[in-house]
């Protein structure tokens, strides 16, 4: 073995023993002997900004305006002469349903109104003969009362008068009964016929809207049904106006109350990944939506529901297809100030700083883990008492204990963690951070 591995292993040896007698304090002094002159350190500038504070909720991208175009009458399909994804017209024939059942309803219940008027029309010509009778008895019986009245006829023939109006009057009064049900029933076949007449209507279905057919669910020969109560009708297809899109998202109950209509949003949608689209909220929900399934008090208790928010969403000229999953940042604040990275913002006990630092006037009173940051002073690491403000997982806003173009260091997160005031500071060479580095994690206080 050469003199030179020996020396190695030897050294090495003393390292471990060192490490061992005096714990991590002789380790870190070990460590940074070897660091070539200082502890790794990635720094970033001070800057004057903006930060904008932000709810973020998942959504679905939706057409403003759709509609589904379910059958009224239950028919077979007989026609489609649009497929889906072609652009249709309003008034459009998207849809013809078999209705030959229908047309046949309607020449029979057509056929029925009319046989009914013609017994009314009878009806009323055969009326017509007993009313010109009752009027004649009537007649006779005034001139048989007079003649009683003088003694020219016996009390036999005045009766017998009385008792032919009688007869006569009761005889009209059924026929006048008999034409009104007579009417009756031909307003019925009437109101019939509309209503078979809509139904044979319903066969042929137009589009409402201009748009694109986005789902079709239904083929040529299929029998689709109407809707109940209990069981939902079919949806032959939807028409959807792909111009006008929005986002509905659900909002966490936790921060509706930040949001309102108006406000600007950042659209992220899984599909167009790196790709930011913009949007206003334009519809906040009053009434919350999920639920455990319980009931009352009990069920606000234990589940955190979620609000409906509708969201325009600008596409910029772009076909957005209807059901892409998306997120959405909701701008409820901006704050300007100075910003940092959050990373470079680390806590430390109140107790094991300087006194000068300990007592400055960033720190709350009575606060024992405090919110520091370490400039690079010259290539040494200069501590400095901050007074933090609005943050999110990426930038802090600073109050106070900094200047713009100050450099504070941000990393690596093991150099954060064992930094002390006046220590060497090297920079980082790209690439080389990687070594045991966690330049992803975020140190974060609150204020």
């Amino acid at each position: 073995m050469s003199r030179t591995v020996r020396y190695g292993i030897t050294a090495s040896i003393v390292i471990v023993v060192l490490a061992i007698m005096f714990g991590k304090e002789a380790w870190d002094v070990l460590s940074n002997i070897q660091s070539e002159g200082g502890l790794e350190a990635r720094t970033a500038l001070v800057k004057e900004g903006s930060l904008r504070e932000s709810v973020s909720a998942p959504g679905f991208v939706e057409p403003v305006t759709k509609v589904d175009i379910s059958a009224q009458v239950s028919a077979r399909v007989v026609a489609l002469p649009f497929r889906e994804g072609d652009a249709v017209k309003a008034g459009d024939i998207v849809v013809q349903l078999d209705d030959r059942n229908l047309k046949a309803q309607l020449a029979s219940t057509t056929a029925r109104r009319d046989g009914e008027r013609a017994r009314l029309e009878a009806e009323r010509a055969r009326c017509e003969g007993p009313k010109q009778s009752l009027e004649n008895a009537r007649r006779n019986l005034e001139r048989q009362r007079k003649l009683f009245e003088t003694g020219d006829v016996a009390r036999q023939a005045l009766d017998d008068a009385a008792v032919r109006v009688e007869e006569l009057a009761a005889g009209v009064a059924a026929s006048t009964k008999t034409i009104g049900a007579l009417e009756s029933s031909v307003a019925a076949s009437e109101a019939e016929i509309e209503r078979v007449r809509e139904e044979v209507s319903y066969a042929t279905v137009r589009s409402a809207i201009d748009g694109t057919i986005t789902r079709l669910n239904a083929e040529v020969g299929e029998l689709v049904m109407v809707g109940t109560m209990n069981n939902a009708g079919t949806v032959i297809m939807t028409v959807a106006d792909l111009g006008r899109m929005r986002v509905r998202v659900e909002v966490a109950e936790a921060d509706i109350a930040k949001v309102a209509e108006g406000q600007p949003t950042d659209i992220h949608i899984n599909a167009f990944p790196g790709r930011v689209f913009s949007g206003v909220v334009e519809e906040v929900a009053l009434q919350r939506t999920g639920s455990s399934g319980m009931g009352g008090a009990q069920a606000a208790a234990q589940s955190a529901g979620t609000f409906k928010v509708d969201v325009s969403l600008n596409t910029e000229g772009m076909r957005i297809y209807s059901g892409l999953a998306a997120n959405v940042d909701i701008t409820i604040k901006e704050h300007r100030g100075l910003v940092v990275p959050t990373q470079a913002i680390v806590e430390r006990k109140r107790d094991d700083l300087l006194p000068a630092l300990a007592d400055s006037p960033n720190f709350k009173t009575g606060q024992r883990v405090v919110p520091i940051v370490f400039r690079d002073d010259n290539g040494k690491a200069a501590t400095a008492a901050v007074k933090l403000g609005a943050s999110s997982l990426t930038e802090t806003i600073v109050e106070a204990g900094l200047e713009v173009g100050q450099s504070v260091v941000i990393g690596p997160y093991k150099t954060l963690e064992r930094l002390k005031e006046g220590e060497v500071l090297r920079k980082a060479v790209p690439g080389e951070s990687g070594k045991g580095s966690h330049s992803g994690m975020s140190v974060k206080f609150s204020s």
